[in-house]
């Protein structure tokens, strides 16, 4: 059996801000609101290809939103529904929208390796220097992710909260405004991992644009990163789109439905 397992938001789904960056070709629609207002869009092209994916092979939307926010996309609600979803960066997989005990299990038992939520929120929470802090949230009881002000972050903090995370059992990620902090040991490809040998899954075809992406990338039998990707910018050879935004999300699509034909 094939599967497609991708990342979704910068990957396969876009915010207003990633539309006007880089500028779409095609019609989209919006699939999801929060407080009444349009936040996140695919286009038409990826979600007509998607749904024939679905309908071919196992696809598992794989993502670092938590349970809530997955829900709040109704494409994957009402017109695309997986049978599988991984969210929360890996920490759970969704069978017909509840949570796998098994799964969900292991991971909390697995999180004794690295530093408690409590002990790292404590900690970020104390930093001397944070203005560029603006919230602090955690998400599932998993991981962490702040809302940043990028005026006042640089790269070289960056690169030290890198290196202090690491030393505790935990990695960074920034993503827009967003910087997560997540235990090594809530991967995303360890959850697809799981899924392949479970459901005797022996090709899948991997898709995301993070650094939480990097290795969903490098195990699927054919990974991509679309050439917006912030793991690009860390991995520069990783297979990649031509295109940016939006028109990547056709291109990994429709490269798969070509690929597909191929193999048996």
């Amino acid at each position: 059996m094939k599967a497609f397992a991708s990342d979704l938001d910068r990957t396969l789904i876009y915010s207003k801000k990633m539309i006007g960056m880089y500028q779409a070709h095609s019609p989209y629609e919006p699939i999801e609101w929060l407080d009444g207002e349009e936040i996140s869009y695919i286009s038409l092209k990826t979600k007509q290809a998607l749904k024939e994916i679905n309908d071919t092979m196992l696809f598992i939307p794989v993502t670092t939103r938590t349970i809530q926010q997955y829900e709040r996309i109704r494409l994957f609600q009402e017109d695309i529904i997986p049978e599988y979803a991984i969210t929360s960066n890996g920490g759970n997989i969704l069978k017909n929208g509840t949570v796998l005990r098994e799964w969900y299990n292991h991971i909390q038992e697995e999180l004794h390796s690295s530093v408690p939520l409590s002990e790292m929120i404590r900690e970020i929470e104390g930093f001397s220097d944070n203005q560029w802090i603006k919230k602090v949230r955690q998400a599932d009881n998993l991981f962490i992710y702040l809302i940043i002000d990028r005026s006042l972050f640089s790269q070289d903090l960056l690169e030290t909260l890198s290196a202090w995370s690491s030393n505790l059992g935990w990695q960074i990620s920034l993503q827009g405004r967003k910087l997560y902090f997540v235990p090594h040991i809530i991967n995303k490809w360890k959850a697809v991992k799981f899924l392949c040998d479970t459901l005797n899954i022996d090709y899948v075809y991997t898709a995301g644009d993070s650094l939480l992406d990097y290795d969903l990338i490098v195990n699927g039998n054919d990974g991509i990163s679309p050439l917006h990707g912030e793991v690009l910018e860390h991995y520069s050879l990783l297979n990649s789109t031509k295109t940016f935004g939006m028109n990547a999300s056709e291109e990994i699509v429709e490269r798969i439905q070509k690929q597909t034909l191929t193999i048996t």
